[in-house]
């Protein structure tokens, strides 16, 4: 082969080579970059659930599932260290922050404390929480931080901004809007057992619960005789009243004028089938019938409150209810918690410890703006 010649096919051969490897690199880096466009959230949010702390040795539930009473304050710091580094935009704690044992230490086999003791072990994990200091932390409440604390105290010590209604009586709802996303949180428990003797809504947990549940009020958590969904009815759960329920469409109109998408948070679920019928808001179909009207906004509901987790899609809505496990039911070295990643057309949920990673579609959404727009146009 003449020299020349064999120069000439040296050097398309090394042509096509480099050639070759500038398409790999530029496939690469363009895979790369898609890759990064579609992973990168556009924010992220820590959720936590059910810590339930109390200074006693294990145990476990009436069911028998153990419960991991002390190792949960270590939970909720690991998860308050995780959520700080890595610079969640804000941090939901889905209620149930002690247990109600803590009102009985000595009992449990616990060692007795100098002062209240709702006080002291909220206290205990509001400083285990404390390490996440770059948002906000919105609180819901449930019933065992009632089983130790009056909601003033709760309110004052959790920051929650109550509402004074009619009669004085506090409630819990609230709303907090991050970058496209608005939070909204009910208190599931507004009609409740768990309220002053003679106010207007313990009356109205009273009633219902003497007309649902043959059992109440000699044993009022117990769901004994009751079928399918009539176990909600037990003095551990509650209902929405009127005054939130209308703050509710109010708020859900004011996200879609905004052009907002809603994430629902709340300590009791809300879903048929999501969780454990009786874990359910006693008014359960009052709330759904509000979400479907503003399926085009509302993307996610969470839950706490059924420990052992649960998912299910509302068939008629599309709208996603998620039950988030329990850091109270996971054993040492571990830690449950999850980060909820924000993206445009979805929500990511990482899950850590015992919780389930899961992805949620704004597809419902799209699908229900598209035929209000159309059945609108058609008027």
């Amino acid at each position: 082969m003449k020299p020349v010649f064999a120069s000439i096919l040296l050097i398309c051969w090394l042509s096509d080579v480099a050639s070759g490897f500038i398409n790999l690199v530029r496939r690469r880096s363009s895979k790369t970059t898609l890759n990064n466009s579609r992973i990168e959230p556009k924010f992220t949010v820590g959720v936590i659930a059910d810590i339930q702390y109390a200074p006693i040795p294990d145990g476990t539930s009436y069911a028998g599932i153990p419960r991991f009473y002390q190792h949960a304050l270590v939970g909720a710091r690991v998860a308050a260290d995780y959520f700080q580094s890595q610079k969640v935009s804000l941090v939901l704690n889905l209620g149930d922050t002690i247990d109600g044992k803590c009102q009985m230490i000595e009992q449990e086999g616990g060692q007795p404390l100098d002062n209240d003791p709702g006080v002291e072990c909220l206290g205990h994990v509001l400083e285990a929480l404390s390490p996440y200091q770059h948002g906000p932390m919105l609180h819901t409440y449930g019933n065992h931080e009632l089983y130790n604390l009056n909601r003033e105290q709760i309110g004052t010590m959790m920051g929650i901004p109550f509402v004074v209604e009619d009669e004085n009586e506090l409630v819990g709802y609230q709303s907090y809007s991050h970058n496209g996303i608005r939070f909204i949180i009910l208190d599931t428990m507004d009609i409740s057992f768990m309220r002053p003797e003679g106010s207007r809504k313990r009356r109205l947990a009273d009633a219902i619960l003497t007309k649902e549940n043959p059992n109440f009020p000699k044993v009022e958590n117990s769901p004994q005789g009751l079928e399918g969904l009539q176990k909600r009815f037990v003095a551990f759960n509650g209902a929405v009243d009127e005054p939130q329920m209308s703050w509710l469409r109010t708020t859900l109109q004011e996200a879609r004028d905004d052009h907002e998408k809603v994430v629902l948070l709340s300590h009791h679920p809300i879903l048929p089938d999501s969780s454990s019928p009786q874990t359910l808001v006693w008014n359960y179909e009052n709330v759904l019938d509000v979400l479907r009207d503003f399926s085009d906004v509302v993307v996610l509901s969470l839950s706490g409150h059924a420990h052992k987790g649960g998912y299910k899609r509302d068939d008629q809505s599309g709208i996603h209810f998620r039950i988030v496990e329990a850091v109270l039911e996971t054993p040492s070295p571990d830690a449950t918690y999850c980060i909820l990643e924000i993206f445009d057309d979805k929500i990511h949920l990482q899950g850590y410890g015992a919780c389930r990673s899961e992805t949620y579609d704004f597809e419902h959404c799209t699908k229900a703006a598209t035929t209000n727009f159309t059945t609108a146009s058609k008027l």
